[in-house]
């Protein structure tokens, strides 16, 4: 056997017997002991083609103050056309845009001592046949306490110890190619009409009636009365499912506001720069201010008076 012989197959060996995982655990000292724990991101957004795979990462992170196990699901999501739905999770049901066949997390299951966080791969492997459009699935981690010399098992069998809430890192695919893009901004609302405190709630209805997620984003302006802008509110871009309603509330908290207001709300569709604008009007009467400036002013009427009244009566004394 020559000498290159020998060397390529000791490192084709090294190369096959190496395992390819990536997925790690570290250390993070400073973790606080809060019961809990955190994923992320929370959000994944993605381009790809048919037949392409792709490699993204969440970090669990335990918070509890003990050791948890942690389990990995794979669920698609949907948008929802009622208001205040903005994702519903489907379970073991395929969602009308379903990506979960194609969500491959490198591990199932893992336990975390607290204050470690693992680094999850998650492989995104897109069929060569799938049309262009958006896919949407989610990584669910639930943790529930590991059995050890500290828990009694019998509380896990009888059901003391109950699972946690389950937290979800959302992945949003869009596979290249035609897709239908299409949305509006159909509301823009207050909470009410008149306020004695200046707390202003808004809400926005953003439609999407495309086939694939839209991210719009812009700006929200307060006026006053002559027109001048006194704030301004930026919109991140966040995103509205496909065949789906997405009500976005926004809130201005200012110090002081005294008389009528208008809010103009300018939001891009995400698509095409297409700008939708809506607005409405408000007033702000604080009570406390009210009371002072009604008080005030029936002082400075009282004072009138009284010197309207103090120089007719010495005018008329004077003219006897």
């Amino acid at each position: 056997m020559s000498k290159k012989l020998f060397i390529f197959l000791v490192v084709l060996f090294t190369f096959v017997a190496t395992p390819s995982l990536a997925a790690k655990i570290e250390d993070l000292p400073t973790t606080p002991k809060v019961g809990d724990y955190i994923i992320g991101p929370g959000k994944t957004e993605i381009k790809m083609d048919p037949g392409q795979s792709k490699t993204r990462s969440i970090m669990i992170t335990n918070r509890y103050g003990k050791d948890m196990n942690f389990k990995i699901e794979i669920e698609d999501f949907k948008g929802s056309r009622v208001p205040g739905e903005n994702v519903i999770l489907l379970g073991d049901q395929k969602g009308p845009y379903s990506l979960k066949d194609f969500l491959h997390p490198e591990v199932n299951t893992f336990s975390l001592k607290h204050g470690q966080r693992m680094n999850l791969p998650v492989v995104i492997s897109i069929p060569a046949d799938a049309q262009p459009g958006g896919l949407y699935g989610s990584v669910i981690v639930t943790a529930v306490p590991a059995i050890n010399s500290s828990t009694n098992p019998d509380d896990v069998v009888s059901g003391n110890v109950v699972v946690t809430s389950r937290l979800a890192s959302l992945f949003f695919v869009r596979v290249s190619g035609d897709a239908k893009e299409d949305g509006l901004l159909k509301d823009f609302s207050v909470d009410k009409n008149f306020y004695t405190d200046p707390q202003i709630k808004f809400s926005s209805v953003f439609d999407n009636t495309g086939n694939v997620y839209l991210n719009p984003y812009g700006s929200l302006q307060i006026k006053n009365l002559l027109g001048a802008k006194i704030d301004e509110i930026i919109v991140d871009p966040y995103f509205a499912m496909p065949d789906s309603i997405r009500v976005k509330d926004f809130s201005l908290k200012r110090s002081f506001m005294f008389g009528y207001y208008t809010a103009e709300l300018s939001l891009n569709r995400g698509y095409n720069n297409i700008v939708d604008e809506k607005s409405v009007s408000f007033w702000v009467l604080p009570w406390k201010a009210l009371a002072v400036f009604i008080g005030g002013l029936f002082v400075i009427v009282s004072i009138i008076v009284l010197i309207l009244r103090w120089f007719k009566a010495n005018f008329e004394r004077k003219n006897k």
